[in-house]
């Protein structure tokens, strides 16, 4: 029997997330078996001994653009650096580090590598790879290619990847009335993103868009569309192509307003 102390999301803190806290209330699930994670405690005593800089929390200080640490030449990633963490955070920190270590442009490297099948990356998604030695994968998951990390783990489904006629990749947008800001996907992007704050947001009412600062749309009646962008709000026609825009934007919305009508309130 595993003991619980029971949640509940806190107020919002300055950037907007909340918290979970403490309700006082505890609640009991039967389990066979609990496993814990590893790694829970970054060895400060190795990077000091070392002569690595250290912050007041014992972890690696690192240039946040190559993950170099105070010693020219040593970086430190992942679990490494931040503590626990996930693979796709580990991941993305080694790409970092790799730019800097291996003298190739990193994103024309992974282009001429990748299968032109989208679904194939999608596909193999979760296999774990059990020969490791004689896998002649650039990478497992392919996350560089396909990640929607942020859809899989809201648990409201308010981060949706839109096919988008003429785009290779799938492009994300985030449904504004499914949110309730749990911060779950802030949690798990590999790219140091708040995907319920950054993805061009589909907003189901005037009243809902008015009290957002995402960028994003909102469908009016008739033909017209309005978008916030950067920071300015305007109208559109997006049936027309001329109609100012930004057009990988404006085809987005379309593609909502054609395939994913489901989307719409």
């Amino acid at each position: 029997m595993l003991t619980c102390h029971v949640m509940e999301l806190g107020e919002p803190d300055a950037s907007g997330r909340r918290s979970p806290v403490d309700t006082g209330k505890v609640a009991e699930v039967a389990a066979d078996t609990v496993i814990t994670a590893v790694g829970e405690k970054v060895d400060t005593a190795l990077y000091t001994a070392n002569g690595l800089e250290v912050d007041k929390r014992g972890k690696a200080v690192v240039n946040g653009e190559t993950m170099e640490s105070s010693v020219k030449n040593v970086f430190v990633i992942g679990d490494g650096q931040k503590g626990p963490g996930t693979v796709v955070e580990a991941i993305a920190d080694a790409t970092k580090a790799a730019r800097t270590i291996q003298d190739f442009d990193v994103d024309t490297y992974v282009e001429k590598n990748v299968n032109d099948d989208y679904q194939a990356p999608l596909a193999k998604r979760g296999d774990v790879c059990t020969d490791c030695k004689n896998c002649d994968e650039i990478r497992c998951l392919g996350c560089a290619t396909v990640c929607e990390t942020c859809t899989e783990v809201c648990p409201n489904r308010a981060n949706v990847a839109v096919a988008v006629p003429g785009m290779r990749m799938r492009q994300i947008i985030h449904v504004d009335g499914m949110c309730n800001e749990c911060g779950n996907c802030g949690t798990f992007c590999p790219y140091d993103s708040r995907p319920y704050k950054d993805k061009f947001t589909l907003f189901w009412s005037e009243e809902d868009f008015a009290n957002s600062e995402n960028e994003g749309f909102l469908k009016l009646e008739g033909a017209k569309t309005r978008v916030r962008l950067a920071g300015e709000v305007k109208e559109y026609d997006v049936s027309d192509a001329g109609c100012g825009l930004y057009d990988p934007l404006r085809r987005l919305i379309c593609a909502v307003y054609d395939s994913y009508t489901y989307l719409l309130p």
